[in-house]
């Protein structure tokens, strides 16, 4: 399967989320396993490394972003066509900045699945939705 991989993934895996972090850590594992082809951004990268210092240290956000760039995943970085790109999905839309910037590099890439916790991008026409819990 060829996916691209939200922030809440790494980010419910790293802090051990009570509902969500097995299921994630198992997404992580089908990952390096290779049972996945990722992708993400530089955007969720940078975003989990903030998320995880805000809410449980410098420590251990230092440690999950290091796991992530082992990763054997594609890391997109983020340019500016896809800040312009974004703006269209921002119109269209009622997601978030960030997302529809992802979406963006999602276009880019010709990847029509992600691996997400939030709902909302199942209202994006063309685009397959695959929750923690409805993953394996």
């Amino acid at each position: 399967m060829r996916a691209f991989i939200d922030s809440n993934i790494f980010i419910y895996a790293a802090q051990a989320h009570p509902e969500f972090g097995g299921a994630c850590r198992d997404i992580i594992a089908d990952i390096e396993k290779g049972k996945i082809a990722a992708t993400t951004s530089t955007l969720n990268i940078s975003e989990v490394g903030e998320v995880i210092d805000r809410y449980v240290g410098k420590k251990v956000s230092r440690r999950a972003v290091d796991l992530l760039l082992a990763l054997p995943m594609e890391i997109s970085p983020v340019v500016k066509e896809h800040l312009l790109m974004a703006l269209n999905y921002f119109n269209e839309h009622s997601i978030n900045y960030f997302d529809c910037v992802f979406l963006a590099v999602m276009e880019e890439k010709f990847i029509d699945v992600i691996i997400t916790n939030d709902s909302h991008f199942g209202k994006v026409d063309g685009i397959k939705v695959i929750t923690p819990r409805g993953y394996g």
